[in-house]
């Protein structure tokens, strides 16, 4: 009679347990900040939550950022569906801009002259890519030495959908 009970609570548990909305995603905190494109608009990253996300950090006259940025361009350009942020740093404004109207760079790119978003991702040197899943995981890629190949940021990107 025991095991008869026991057995009856289980599937009853797990019955009830269907019926329950799924789990909510975890949230990333590094994406609580607030910041300003090059443009002057304001930017929440909290509003990256839940959503396929690349974070790029550049600076304009980073040799690497600037082999990159064609590609970074293009493999945005050819997934809508992922959010793309660039995250200028180490530089003044105009320089920025002038970077991300060379490669025609049609995302949001932020002005972290302060280098405060580089430091809450914890990013010691350009180029560096954050990918957030929907889920709220991520993984964080840096080679100082290279840059990243455009075939590689595609499966990268592919691996987010």
């Amino acid at each position: 009679m025991r095991i008869y009970t026991l057995i009856v609570s289980a599937v009853a548990a797990l019955v009830v347990g269907l019926g329950c909305p799924p789990a909510a995603t975890a949230a990333d905190d590094r994406l609580q900040f607030t910041a300003t494109t090059i443009d002057g608009t304001p930017f929440n990253g909290a509003s990256l939550q839940g959503k396929p996300a690349v974070l790029w950090f550049w600076q304009p006259s980073c040799p690497f950022c600037n082999a990159e940025a064609p590609s970074v361009s293009q493999v945005a350009a050819a997934n809508p569906r992922v959010t793309f942020i660039g995250v200028a740093g180490r530089s003044d404004v105009a320089s920025m801009r002038a970077f991300a109207a060379k490669y025609h760079l049609n995302f949001a790119n932020l002005n972290d002259a302060d280098g405060s978003i580089w430091t809450r991702f914890g990013v010691p040197w350009q180029p560096a890519y954050v990918f957030e899943r929907s889920d709220g995981t991520s993984t964080f890629v840096n080679n100082p030495t290279s840059a990243m190949s455009q075939q590689e940021l595609s499966d990268r990107v592919a691996a987010l959908t």
